[in-house]
């Protein structure tokens, strides 16, 4: 007696080819309580990042696949902490060479060329924003289009009185909304899973920071008034206290559902503080790259001087040295440090459990 499962559209197919064979066969649908493996579908750039998803676990039968999110924010994550506009075209042209070139492959990359080449795009854009290309600081370079210079984030901000960098408040900015999204994401997937009463207590949170947050917004780019924002500020602070105090477990003593609430609460003030705070390292690892690389380039011009003759492979050497070094720690960060904001940060806040098994065939192979 063999029992296994197959994807819905092989069924026909698989259902003709057992009738040929006169095998006898009882078909069934999968259920969330076979636990069946998962076969993930995906359009053609998200497919690039499943490796990533299989990385940390697959998603179990009745969850959320989190590939569609997680391709976009690792990608925009990367190219944060490349920070390099010349690093971009280097992993762009790794990649392209990744594919063409039969027998080249770097670090078991070549079946992943599409990831590389995917990753040296967005780095390539992003680190135009960021104003670094190979060091240089392109704020400072004349032939650059006024328009473009000031799109780049690079500068200060003013931010409750005190002067903040650009990029790092757009860091913590993505990580704000990533964090949300997440929230959003597991109240879904929680009403989806067990139904709405089981996701009173997460909706409650989800109005309270999602919603207060819009309400800020809107408040602070004047399209509320004062009267609409202290109806808006009451029914949230309302909703939300209803929801994660009161009937955040219906039909238990409501003692208990304070209690409950104030656990999570003390839970949540804690917690998301720090997860929000982790998306700096995205400033961080950037400008690192950013001052590591034109410091090679200035050991480079004191090496050449102010009349160069002899001293030209001197400094065609640290440079080249120099960023390769820079290239390869920096591919290291922007490889594990979003990882870490993706399997920390957004799984802990989405409830990503990825303990689903991965569909694999069976085939004739002989090994």
């Amino acid at each position: 007696v063999l029992t296994g499962f197959a994807p819905t559209e092989d069924d026909d197919r698989l259902k003709t080819e057992l009738d040929q064979k006169a095998i006898y066969y009882i078909s069934e649908p999968a259920t969330a309580a076979d636990n069946p493996p998962v076969k993930l579908k995906n359009n053609w750039f998200a497919r690039n990042f499943e490796t990533l998803t299989g990385m940390y676990g697959m998603p179990v039968y009745d969850e959320f696949d989190p590939t569609p999110i997680l391709a976009p924010f690792f990608l925009l994550f990367w190219s944060f902490c490349m920070g390099d506009a010349g690093y971009g075209l280097l992993l762009i042209a790794l990649g392209l060479l990744l594919w063409k070139k039969p027998g080249f492959d770097l670090l078991g990359l070549k079946k992943h060329w599409r990831l590389v080449t995917t990753l040296g795009v967005g780095t390539f854009i992003i680190g135009i924003f960021l104003g670094t290309f190979f060091g240089i600081n392109l704020k400072e370079v004349s032939w650059i289009p006024e328009g473009l210079r000031n799109l780049m984030l690079v500068g200060k901000i003013n931010v409750g009185g005190s002067a903040y960098d650009v990029s790092m408040v757009a860091a913590v900015a993505i990580g704000v909304f990533h964090i949300c999204l997440a929230m959003v994401i597991k109240a879904v997937g929680i009403t989806r899973r067990a139904g709405f009463k089981a996701a009173i207590s997460t909706w409650g949170w989800v109005i309270l920071i999602v919603g207060g947050l819009i309400v800020a917004g809107l408040a602070l780019t004047q399209v509320l008034d004062a009267m609409a924002t202290k109806i808006a500020v009451i029914a949230v602070g309302v909703l939300s206290v209803l929801g994660i105090f009161i009937f955040n477990k219906p039909g238990r003593n409501p003692l208990l559902n304070i209690g409950a609430g104030l656990w999570d609460t003390y839970q949540m003030a804690t917690g998301l503080l720090g997860d929000v705070l982790s998306y700096i390292r995205l400033y961080a690892l950037g400008l690192a790259g950013g001052m590591l690389g034109a410091a090679f380039n200035n050991l480079g011009m004191m090496v050449l001087g102010d009349n160069p003759t002899w001293q030209w492979p001197f400094f065609l050497l640290i440079v080249l040295i120099g960023h390769a070094l820079n290239f390869a720690m920096s591919c290291l960060g922007a490889f594990v440090h979003p990882l870490r904001l993706t399997f920390v940060e957004y799984f802990k806040n989405s409830g990503y459990e990825g303990k689903g098994m991965d569909y694999k065939p069976l085939t004739n192979e002989i090994k």
